[in-house]
């Protein structure tokens, strides 16, 4: 079958929430495309269901075949691997501030958040503390997971975005009911209480679900609600009710995309995420849809959180990570406290 011409194809896209393509392309190309994805190591399931339905789509409205390279590990590793040399048309990341060091490189423009939606972020998520059956610790505030005896499975925040929200959630909840003293000293019982330190959020997941480590994991809840469903059998999690919000940016590596040609696919696929049928793929994945009406849609899927916080209403990226995760600050001197790894 020939392909339409492509701003009929971009016509149609656009109906369907997902206009893509630069203005100046004239027609559809017929050779298949190759897209390289990067991301942090829980989101392969998310992309698993997203890319085939992208692919479908592209190709009934151009006659295009695009062809997918993925990469996954932990977020902080993914974006060094990036400025190092891999050669991603497309960064899916679980931190804001993993962007900067691609924009510090030169591999993306600065503004790159006002590109797409919602901050370029199509979903987000909270914190959620997974736990053994029954929750025999009683566990269900942040304070819960900072008395003596509760063993928790955590992740570095020295390599992983989905660590540092799972520290800020907990920083930042204390932060704002009492004072900065009573949120580094939550800092200093979470290090003290971590009984493994994974990587990344699925080798977090693996430790305490398949080889029974700890009373508590703290992830994302989509990687909560995908464990259950990847075991087979329910898990029992907790949201605490003050929590904040994680957000999920793409972006587009500018410098890749122009010097292999790709850009037009690459915004294509990075404008999709924001469809209504990517959007309602996101909510089956365990992500909190951005799109209104998706996120009605998927409402019961979602423990409620009643006092939610962004990033913004702690100080912002910049404050946090001087406060917290930079040398030396709260973070570093928790695990010199408990002398160290």
């Amino acid at each position: 079958m020939n392909a339409r011409p492509l701003h009929t194809a971009l016509a149609a896209l656009a109906l369907a929430g997902a206009a893509i393509v630069p203005a100046a392309a004239r027609a559809a190309p017929s050779s298949p495309v190759e897209l390289t994805l990067v991301s942090y190591a829980v989101a392969k399931p998310l992309f698993a269901k997203l890319i085939p339905e992208f692919q479908r789509t592209w190709r009934e409205q151009t006659g295009q075949e695009v062809r997918f390279k993925e990469s996954y590990g932990p977020s902080g590793a993914q974006a060094r691997s990036i400025v190092g040399g891999l050669e991603a048309d497309v960064y899916a990341t679980n931190l804001q501030t993993l962007v900067t060091p691609l924009v510090d490189a030169g591999l993306v423009k600065a503004g790159w958040e006002a590109r797409l939606p919602n901050g370029a972020s199509p979903a987000s998520s909270v914190i959620a503390i997974i736990v053994r059956a029954g929750n025999p610790k009683k566990l269900q505030t942040w304070q819960d997971l900072a008395a003596q005896g509760v063993e928790i499975v955590a992740i570095n925040p020295k390599t992983s975005g989905n660590a540092r929200w799972g520290v800020v959630a907990g920083y930042g909840a204390v932060l704002r009911e009492k004072d900065a003293k009573a949120a580094e000293g939550w800092v200093e019982a979470l290090v003290r209480n971590t009984k493994t330190l994974a990587s990344g959020g699925r080798e977090a997941t693996d430790a305490f679900v398949k080889n029974g480590v700890g009373d508590a994991l703290l992830t994302f809840e989509n990687e909560a609600l995908f464990a259950s469903k990847a075991s087979g059998e329910p898990i029992d999690y907790v949201v605490p009710a003050a929590n904040v919000r994680t957000d999920f940016p793409v972006v587009v590596v500018d410098q890749v995309v122009d010097r292999k040609g790709t850009r037009a696919v690459a915004e294509a696929f990075a404008r999709f995420l924001f469809s209504p049928k990517a959007q309602a793929l996101y909510a089956e994945a365990g992500y909190r849809p951005s799109d209104a009406a998706a996120a009605k849609a998927a409402a019961g899927r979602f423990r409620e959180v009643t006092r939610l916080f962004t990033i913004d209403d702690v100080g912002g990226w910049p404050k946090v990570d001087r406060a917290v995760f930079a040398d030396g600050a709260a973070y570093d001197r928790a695990q010199a406290a408990r002398g160290g790894r």
